[in-house]
Order: structure tokens, then sequence, then C-alpha cells
């Protein structure tokens, strides 16, 4: 969103009151005070309303001088947009490295760095960022998506504007020119604006955009939230209101029973849908239209003469006043939100909540009279070229606060113990139980937590990568749905074949297969999509009840490779899958135990299908989901490792000997993982100096590739060192009804 972008120049009331409408809809929403579950539209109203008045500033720049000056344009929103939101990110950096702890913090310094450059919207699709999931530590400027869609726009609108202006301009010169036939012809009156074209123009890009929207949001609805393309039509439909209302009659006078229900349906439609709508619901979409005509409404009824009742109640004074303080109240309310809630590592009270808002009012307050009115009023900013090196200007200040606050952090919070290593003892085998020395490390470090050891000076990998320590795709990143390359890893010259198949559980063996590969003699292809389980059953996209078709295409499409690849072996891993609820017949079952079966018939069904068209098939059982991220326990400076142990949830831990079973059922293989993560149940934070996941529920690279070796060993592709086997230890954990492991590698 933005700022008003004219206070002396026919300034409206009613949308400056719109605006603190919508402003309030989102901080509401977003503290979860009141029943606005869909208090988010009130970003799709502050598109419209920017679109409306940015137009209208446009049009009458045109009318008046018969062009447009970019420079002045840009330089304008530099003056409006970039102190207040460059003084909230410096602000943000600061607190991030006083309050996010190594884990958190480091990422947020690169997201601060996106949103300087107006480019977090990018940033967000890419990171398939779930806006509303606070419990997922989103970003403390993630807000800022709304502020990058509107400056991409601003980029284009202005030059297909001043495209326009310039054709009909030479248009009009050769009419001109062609009825100047003699002396006697009049002269050519000045030409007006192409409200017209300007129209046609506006029509073709809302409708191509919103049919975008409804296509993206169906098939990937996060990139879709973030994405301009998907968000064009919203302020191009404000921008048609401003067209609209220049090709009326200067201030119009229309009919009270045409102005009074045109008003209150608009503001009743922004109203239902800030009530109606929840983040279950797909959007934007079609969705948002509810909320963008409506605002229309609004805004087309006030640009008459008659005055309704939705007018005057727009412009009470008290509207009035956080509507002037709108832009800076949207900047502050979400790092308010989001560094206290992380912080303290807990969901914020009630009482915590009102004293956030009121010292997001307060910031607003002085950021609109101490920095966002002086700077806009500078006579030294009144030359173009003087607001235009705001941009470069305020994009150093934040860069370079962004990588000071980061040395800050790498310097005194990069390690976070002062312990040394847990390594195991010499008579490891007897003393654990074990001949696995994986296993064997976990249980000693499961026994070194139980007795408060402390945590490990440093840490693989350290707290400030934790977040990004996750398996390289190479070209072949599955996240895109229009992505169907095959990418060979391991030993591409290789004759025999493995495949790996499965959502991000099984990305994160990547690291481990990838040497087990290329040790062994394989060519790998790595088929993994995140949320979207292998097993033949239609899932439903997270957090709606609208089937995951993406998920059954790329199901489809990786089935179609196994089967021309025709592998030696395929692993299959992934999560259970019976979280989420599954389409059975057309029909939403979210039932847990009609899920479970469900989900247990299309495991059989895989299974079975891929035995049929592989060498071999084996299931790598799921890692442990853990009841607590290990994470932000141990960025939070525990006195030992005692205080970060936790368990695996009972629920997942059931799905997992699910999984097994249904192996079991269909004569294939599995190969159980637990024992690398928990001893009996204790699951250590750190095993060794490593810390084995980077959430609750994924496993970091470092650890994936300790378990290169077992996991080589437990699939039989790996042969096993004889000195170190013990008598009568199985060769090999994976067996099926094949006869038993694939021949070990030379």
């Amino acid at each position: 969103m933005s700022p008003s972008p004219a206070r002396a120049t026919h300034l409206r009331t009613d949308v400056q009151g719109l605006r603190a409408v919508a402003v309030v809809t989102v901080v509401l929403g977003h503290l979860d005070l009141g029943p606005l579950t869909g208090g988010f539209v009130g970003v799709d109203v502050f598109f419209v309303v920017s679109g409306f008045l940015i137009t209208q500033l446009m049009l009458r720049e045109v009318a008046r001088t018969g062009g447009l000056s970019l420079t002045d344009f840009y330089a304008r929103r530099a003056r409006r947009i970039l102190p207040a939101a460059s003084l909230v990110l410096v602000a943000t950096a600061v607190a991030s490295a006083l309050w996010l702890g190594p884990l958190r913090a480091p990422e947020a310094f690169v997201d601060v760095v996106w949103a300087a450059a107006f480019a977090a919207n990018v940033r967000f699709a890419e990171r398939g960022t779930d806006y509303f999931a606070l419990d997922l530590s989103p970003s403390p400027v993630q807000h800022y998506w709304s502020l990058a869609v509107e400056e991409q726009f601003y980029v284009v609108w202005p030059l297909l504007l001043l495209a326009v202006v310039l054709l009909a301009r030479r248009r009009h010169r050769a009419r001109a020119s062609d009825r100047a036939a003699g002396p006697d012809q009049p002269a050519q009156p000045a030409q007006p604006v192409p409200l017209g074209a300007l129209a046609g123009v506006l029509v073709v890009v809302a409708a191509a955009s919103l049919a975008w929207s409804a296509h993206r949001t169906g098939e990937t609805p996060t990139a879709a939230y973030f994405s301009s393309l998907t968000r064009a039509w919203e302020l191009a439909l404000g921008a048609l209101g401003a067209v609209a209302v220049a090709a009326w009659p200067a201030r119009r006078t229309l009919p009270r029973a045409v102005v009074e229900p045109l008003a209150l349906a608009g503001l009743a439609a922004v109203g239902w849908a800030c009530l109606r709508l929840t983040p279950a619901t797909p959007f934007p979409g079609t969705a948002a239209l509810v909320p963008v005509l409506g605002t229309l409404a609004v805004l087309l009824a006030g640009a008459t003469a008659t005055r309704s009742l939705v007018d005057r109640a727009l412009s009470l004074r008290a509207l009035q006043l956080l509507g002037g303080w709108s832009y800076s109240i949207y900047l502050w309310h979400w790092p308010l939100v989001v560094i206290p809630s992380v912080h303290v590592d807990r969901a914020l009270t009630l009482g915590e909540k009102i004293a956030l808002a009121g010292l997001t009012l307060l910031l607003a307050a002085l950021t609109t009279r101490l920095v966002e009115d002086p700077v806009r009023r500078a006579r030294g900013l009144a030359l173009p070229w003087r607001g235009l090196v705001l941009y470069p200007t305020t994009l150093a200040l934040v860069v370079s606060s962004a990588v000071a606050a980061g040395a800050y952090v790498q310097r005194t919070q990069g390690e976070v113990g002062r312990g040394a290593a847990i390594t195991l003892p010499d008579d490891w085998r007897r003393e654990l139980g074990t001949d696995d020395p994986a296993t064997a490390l976990v249980r000693a470090s499961a026994r070194a937590s139980r007795e408060g050891r402390a945590v490990p000076r440093r840490l693989s990998p350290p707290l400030t990568r934790l977040l990004d320590s996750t398996a390289d795709l190479a070209g072949c990143d599955y996240r895109d749905d229009t992505n169907r390359e095959l990418c060979p890893r391991g030993d591409q010259d290789a004759e025999r074949t493995v495949v790996l198949l499965g959502d991000s559980h099984a990305r994160h063996w990547i690291p481990a297969l990838e040497p087990i590969a290329e040790q062994a003699g394989y060519r790998a292809y790595y088929l993994a999509k995140p949320q979207c389980v292998p097993w033949l059953v239609t899932s439903l996209r997270g957090g709606t009840e609208e089937p995951f078709t993406a998920c059954d295409d790329f199901k489809r499409w990786a089935l179609e490779q196994v089967e021309r690849l025709q592998p030696d072996l395929v692993v299959v891993s992934s999560s259970p899958g019976t979280s989420r609820g599954v389409l059975v017949d057309g029909e939403v079952v979210d039932d847990p135990e009609e899920t479970a079966r469900a989900v247990r018939r299309g495991t059989t069904a895989l299974l079975e299908r891929l035995d049929a068209a592989a060498g071999r098939t084996v299931l790598l059982a799921d890692v442990p989901i853990l009841a607590d991220d290990p994470g932000p326990c141990l960025s939070s400076r525990p006195r030992s490792l005692r205080a970060c142990l936790t368990h695996e949830r009972p629920d997942h831990r059931a799905a997992a000997a699910a999984q097994v079973r249904a192996a079991d059922a269909s004569g294939v293989a599995s190969v159980r993982t637990r024992q690398w993560f928990c001893a009996g149940d204790d699951c250590p934070a750190v095993v060794g100096s490593t810390v084995p996941y980077r959430d609750g529920g994924h496993v970091t690279t470092q650890y994936a590739e300790q378990l290169a070796r077992p996991l080589g060993l437990s699939l039989g592709l790996l042969r096993r060192r004889s000195s170190r086997s013990a008598p009568g230890r199985r060769r090999c954990s994976a067996t099926g009804r094949r006869g038993g492991p694939a021949p070990a590698a030379p």
C-alpha cells in the first residue's frame, strides 16, 4: 500500500476514511482481534484506492500540460514512499538483530534487502511463503510484498499511459495536417486526454490479469498471492474508475436513489469480505472481486456532488486521522506483531496485542509528523533529480544497516554453546548396544542431553545458517508446477539408475543419496515436490478444501518417468499425508480414520505400481516429526542440552508405522530411520555436534550427509567393511520379494 498521493489537491475525505477502514481491518486481522477473518482484504482496498488516485493525478497532468513527466512522477513517488519505508526497514533490521536470535535474524536481513529493492513479493513467492502461517515465524517485512506490487505496477502503468497519449497526439496532428488544406480552415482545438483509448488499455490489462489470477490461484496459490501479474487487475480497476470519473462532467450530480445504494453496497461488500473470507479461501482469484468492486463502488459514489451517508461516515474526524497515518500504520504493525511473538516463542496475550496496537499508532503518528510530512514538503527535494536520488540513497542505507546487523549477530550470537562435541565411548558397541555408529551416536547424544551436557561450541550447520540447510535441486525444482525437466545426478555415466520419489521429506535425503549414487555407480533422479505426497490419492491443498491438482499432475508425470526409465531401484520417502484430508470420489474426507484408510490404500497402490516398473522398490520410512522445533530452543542459548531434548509426535509415529505396514503388505522392502534421530522416547537436538533438523520435520543437509553410509548399507548399495562387522550381523535390512538387496558396488 502507499500513502496519500496528494494532500493539497482535491483531497476527498471519503477516500481518507476508506484508507482508515482498510488499515484497521489489516491490523486487527493480523493481531487476531475480533471477527475479521478476512481482514487481509484491506490490502486489496488499498490497491484500488492507489490505482484510482495515482491515475487521477496523472490525468490532471496530461490535461494541464499535454504530457506526463516520468522524472517528476517517480521523484514524487520517491518522496512519498521511501522515507517511512526505509526508516521501518532499518528499525526492523536492528530489532531483528536484538530479538530474533541467530536462527531467524539472518533470514530477516536478507528479506529487508529484498524489501528495500521493491522485490519482496518475488522473494516470498519464490520461498513459497504462507502469509497467514504465523506459527511458522514469518518474515518481519513480509507485508512489504504489497508495496512491491504497487511500485512494480507503477513502473509500467505511467509508461503505458504516456505511450497512449503520444500515439493519440500523433494521430491528432496527422488529422489536423490533413484538414489544413487551405487558409480558410479553422484552427484545431487542443487535443483532449484520450480517455477512450486509456479505458481500452485498462480493460485489457484488468481482464488478462484477472484471468491469470483465477488460474494461478487454483494452481499455485502462494505464488498467486504475491504476484504482480495476479494483482495488477486490482490497481487497473482503480485506474479505470479514475478514467470514468474524468469522463464525467465535473462533480456531476446523480440522484440520491443511485448514489446512496451504490455507496452502501460497496461498503457492505468490503465488510462482508472482511467477515466471511478466511485464510483458507483461495485468494486472490475471483474471491478478490468482492472487496475490489466494493471499493470501486464507494470511490465512484463519492466522486459525485451528491453526498451519501457513507461519505459522511467516512469523513468522521477519527477516520480522517487514521487515514492520514495509514501508510505508517501499515509499515509498523507487522514487525510489531512478528518480532515479539518470535522472541517470546508463544502466542501473544490479549493485553500484549492491545499494547502493540497502541505502540503501532504512536510510531505511525510520529513517523507521519516527523518523517513523511517534512520530506514531502522539503523545498530542497522539489527538483526531480533530487527526489530520484532518494532511491539509491535509501537503498544503500538499508543494505548497510542489514549488513551491519548481520555482522553483529554473527559476532555476538554465532556460537550459542560452550561445550565439546559429543563422541562415542571406546567400547560403544557393548555400552550402547548397537553395531551401527550412526545409531550409537544418537544414543550417546540422547544420554548426554539427559545428563545436562553443555551445548557444543561449534554446531554444524551454525544456527545462523540452519534455515538455509536445504538440499540442492539443481535445475529440477518441482515447486514450479510447469517444471517437467529430468536432471540426472550421481554417476551420470552409469548404466544403473536409482530414482528418489516423494515430497520435501524425500528431498532432504538427497545429500545422502548423492554420494551413495556416485560411489555405487548409479545415475540418480530426484523427483521430489514439496507438500505433494506421492501416494495415489488426491490430497487437499494446505489449509483449504481445494484438491491439490498440481500435485496430481506431478505424480502422473513422475510415474510416467519411472515407467520409462525402468530404474534398478526406486526409493520412496514422504510424510504420511494423513493430516490434511483427502478427496475420495469427489468428496472431501477429513475424518482422521477415513483419511488414514484412504492414504493407506493410496500407499499400497503406489508401491505396487512402482515395484512393477522398477527392478527393486524400497520405502524409506519417514523421519520422526518432533513435538518441538529444536532450532528456536538452541538459539535461546539454553544452559544445557537437556532443555532442548524432545520427542516424536505420537500421531506421526503411528502414521509412520502404518507406512511400513503398507509396504510389508505389498511385499516391498522398507528401511526404518527412527534410530538415526531418536533413542527410545528421546530425540536430541544435537547429535555429536550436528543439528539434525532444520525445523521440526526436515533433515539438515549436513546430517543427511553423515547418514550416507548407513543409508547406503541399508539400501544394499554399499559394501560393509568386514573389519567393522559384528559376527552374525545381517548384510542389509532392505529386502523384498525379489530376492534381497541389489548387488553391492564393486
